[in-house]
């Protein structure tokens, strides 16, 4: 009984407390984007991050913390923040974001990937279609970036209009090409010399050395020495010479040893003797007779420094004026091509068929028939014309590279194996044929040791640092790690 009063009395222990959590309170946001809107991301940024830690799955909280790293120079964070918000949403805008961020941080891969992907949910978006324009055109994809800089057309700065004016001529469609030049000299605040510069490689190329001569003048005198820094500084010379062989003799000038500035400026200097040349439109008068005809003295016509700036000034007024009509007429296959690029394959497909009445042994024609035939889904027309493109034209790198992009869909494997093997002994020096052949070996063959190969071959062979020698870098550490 003791025993048992003992226990009774004994006091009962009180309940524990629940141990469930409690729910944090989603925070406010507001702190931090007025710290962004005082200009302190920093601060915006770590208060974000404390956030982040109690709700790691919050697209507010992760969107809000990207534009702060944006804001703070941190783009590739910010890229990396934006793809955790998209997998937690799908909101269109976002994806833009996303692109602009992986723009900004240099990854143009991923920025190509998310610009494309946001422009088919908001095509009436300008400013991405000039985004996805520059990283096409700066990556090289001359067809693409030519159709997204149409598309952005009323948005491009003067720099844009001189690259689709650049582009426009690669493709040898030089009324396009003129066209943009002369887009980009309207857009211009401040006078340059590229559009000039454009136009003249224009008029090159349709061999109008007219116009060539007034615009290498125009050039030297505004800008002088830029020429002979060109590509074409010796063709610029030779126009020049061979024009002006006569003046540049009677001014004692030796052509062997100057470069083409050299020239343009002696020829825009005044004469030292200046009543020497004249040019006379009557007949010629011989030392005996001292006392002229006033009638003859009428017709002589000096030459002199004011009628060749005069000449200069006109003809560059009638290349950019607008009232001018344009100067080149297209040709069929500039049409055609023209058509291809903004993805009317049809009409191009006309274009090169009229191309290649005007002349069967057109290669340009006949590959233009083969890439709308290809776009059209006709692989085997695509096929045939390639081949007859070829056979007028055998050493063009661009043409085979063509072959081959019908040649993967068309031959068996190891026929285009051969194909591109046989390509590969015709431009061993070409970065993307080489390429080609180690992706092949790669990834079809499953021979890793020859695509290893291939790969420090192409780190030899393209510059260093370009898109090609990073992915070779890449590829050649993947296969070290197998």
């Amino acid at each position: 009984m003791l025993v048992l009063n003992s226990c009774s009395e004994k006091e009962a222990e009180p309940p524990q407390p629940s141990t469930v959590p409690v729910k944090k309170p989603f925070p406010d946001l507001s702190l931090a984007i007025q710290k962004r809107v005082e200009k302190k991301p920093e601060e915006a940024i770590a208060l974000l991050r404390e956030y982040n830690k109690d709700f790691p799955n919050s697209s507010k909280i992760l969107i809000q913390l990207s534009r702060a790293l944006i804001e703070a120079g941190n783009y590739s964070l910010a890229a990396f923040r934006l793809e955790q918000a998209l997998s937690l949403t799908s909101a269109t805008d976002l994806i833009g974001e996303c692109a602009e961020a992986h723009r900004l941080a240099g990854d143009l891969n991923s920025a190509k990937k998310r610009f494309t992907e946001y422009l088919k949910l908001s095509p009436e978006n300008l400013e991405a279609w000039l985004s996805l324009a520059r990283i096409l055109e700066q990556q090289g994809d001359d067809r693409e970036a030519l159709n997204a800089f149409e598309q952005a057309r009323e948005m491009t700065s003067p720099q844009d209009c001189i690259k689709i004016g650049n582009l426009y001529l690669k493709k040898k469609i030089l009324w396009q090409a003129e066209k943009w030049f002369k887009e980009a000299a309207k857009k211009e605040n401040v006078p340059s010399a590229e559009p000039l510069v454009g136009l003249l490689l224009v008029k090159i190329a349709n061999a109008d050395e007219d116009s060539a001569e007034a615009l290498i003048l125009a050039i030297e005198k505004a800008y002088p020495e830029t020429l002979a820094s060109l590509n074409v500084a010796k063709n610029l010379k030779n126009i020049l010479i061979k024009r002006r062989i006569s003046e540049l003799n009677n001014r004692s000038i030796i052509v062997k040893n100057s470069t083409v500035s050299d020239l343009a400026q002696a020829l825009l200097q005044k004469p030292e003797e200046i009543n020497e040349p004249v040019v006379s439109i009557g007949p010629k008068l011989t030392p005996l007779l001292s006392n002229p005809p006033s009638e003859t003295e009428s017709n002589i016509v000096p030459v002199t420094t004011n009628s060749l700036e005069a000449d200069t000034k006109s003809s560059l007024a009638a290349a950019f004026g607008d009232e001018q009509e344009e100067v080149i007429e297209p040709e069929p296959i500039e049409l055609g091509w023209s058509a291809y690029l903004s993805r009317n394959y049809s009409t191009a497909l006309l274009h090169a068929r009229d191309a290649i009445n005007l002349n069967s042994e057109d290669a340009e024609a006949w590959r233009l028939s083969s890439q709308a035939h290809f776009q059209l889904g006709k692989t085997r027309e695509a096929e045939m014309t390639i081949l007859e493109a070829i056979r007028h034209n055998p050493k063009d790198l661009t043409t085979r590279m063509d072959y081959l992009n019908i040649a993967r869909e068309t031959l068996s494997p190891d026929r285009y194996l051969r194909e591109l093997e046989k390509t590969h002994e015709l431009f061993p020096e070409s970065g993307e044929i080489l390429w080609q052949l180690a992706r092949r070996y790669h990834l079809v063959e499953r021979m890793p040791v020859t695509a290893g190969i291939l790969y420090r071959k192409l780190l030899k062979v393209v510059p260093e640092g370009s898109g090609l020698h990073n992915q070779a870098k890449m590829e050649l550490i993947k296969i070290q790690n197998l």
